[in-house]
């Protein structure tokens, strides 16, 4: 099997030329989704289906799109954090770990992570959970262990113990993009610095040093909620479970999530 094909198949570029293509046909596009879904189920757990699966059981499944956030690739510190979690202002970061990965980076990822967040969890296969476990057990004992089982459902092998003496009040000021910093700043000190811009990011920081951490913390997670703002439960839930995450993360408005849908008959 041609693996590389799978990456391709469910990547934005190729659902959106298909779905757009005047020879588009509904029932041969989803019955080549579930084939291709069911390859990666049995034979290629890849990182997508890690993150679909995490995307469906927690953020549709667990919580809703109306008090959830779900980020990809979000940099912490020197570290890229696989699939993040802003449920109202408390988050979560999950590390997937595949079969296909190693583990070099785990221990390094793993103090990044908790230093911006108090709930972290590595997700992994049945095949690595005692590596993954014997690096936990060594480095952080507080991060929490979440195996992806052949059913495809997400048992809790170790849960996460909340952790808040490592948070870093740069690494989390870092998360933000300039106008989400400075509407914590207005909230907390009722104005902006005024210094030359060249001077701007430190002192925005240095303010920012002087908040409670957790305070500081649940204001940075309130920043990040605010920052997708999806409507639509049900068209989601209408879609094929297999590329949710792939429309999630499409950056779609209202709108073309209601072309989607309509594309493919299902809402």
């Amino acid at each position: 099997m041609n693996y590389m094909y799978l990456n391709r198949f469910f990547s934005k570029k190729y659902l959106m030329d298909a779905l757009f293509t005047n020879a588009f046909n509904a029932e041969v596009f989803i019955e080549e989704i579930k084939k291709n879904y069911n390859i990666l189920t049995k034979d290629y757990r890849n990182e997508f289906f890690f993150k679909n699966t995490l995307f469906n059981k927690l953020v549709l499944g667990k919580y809703s799109l109306t008090t959830t956030a779900a980020f990809s690739e979000m940099t912490v510190g020197k570290s890229k954090a696989d699939f993040v979690l802003i449920n109202h202002n408390k988050g979560m970061v999950y590390e997937i770990k595949t079969d296909l990965d190693n583990l070099d980076r785990l221990v390094y990822q793993l103090d990044d992570y908790s230093s911006a967040f108090s709930e972290v969890y590595v997700v992994t296969s049945e095949k690595n959970y005692y590596p993954v476990y014997k690096v936990v057990k060594e480095s952080n004992q507080s991060v929490g262990i979440i195996v992806l089982t052949d059913n495809v459902t997400l048992s809790v092998r170790k849960k996460a113990i909340e952790n808040n003496s490592n948070l870093n009040h740069e690494v989390l000021f870092k998360l933000l993009r300039k106008n989400e910093y400075e509407q914590i700043l207005l909230l907390k000190f009722a104005c902006l610095p005024n210094v030359k811009p060249v001077q701007y990011f430190k002192t925005s920081l240095q303010w920012f040093k002087t908040i409670n951490i957790k305070e500081a913390q649940k204001l940075v997670f309130y920043q990040l909620r605010k920052r997708i703002d999806i409507e639509g439960d049900e068209i989601f839930k209408g879609l094929p479970m297999q590329i949710r995450w792939l429309v999630y993360t499409g950056n779609f408005k209202y709108k073309e999530l209601c072309a989607i849908s309509d594309k493919l008959n299902l809402y």
